[in-house]
């Protein structure tokens, strides 16, 4: 599975990841960590498309939300509700 983003434009920050999250509108980092979270790792580019692989082991019928995060600051810096395309 591919998670796909298009016209990506966020702030740049330090250290920002893509986390897939269960809960539908994080505000937090407890919200952020909730049950069954995946960081897919860092954001490549602060505009523009990009794709990350999901591991074959996770269950996105859990995922709710995509979430660009700060890490080293524990900022939210945007959230997406994810959407199926099939």
């Amino acid at each position: 599975l591919l998670l796909r983003l298009e016209n990506l434009d966020v702030t740049n920050g330090p250290d920002l990841h893509v986390i897939l999250t269960s809960h539908p509108d994080p505000r937090n980092r407890g919200d952020l960590m909730a049950q069954g979270f995946v960081d897919l790792g860092k954001l490549k580019g602060n505009r523009g498309n990009q794709n990350y692989e999901i591991p074959d082991d996770v269950d996105i019928g859990i995922h709710n939300s995509i979430t660009i995060w700060c890490k080293p600051f524990n900022v939210i810096f945007s959230v997406a509700v994810l959407r199926s395309t099939s």
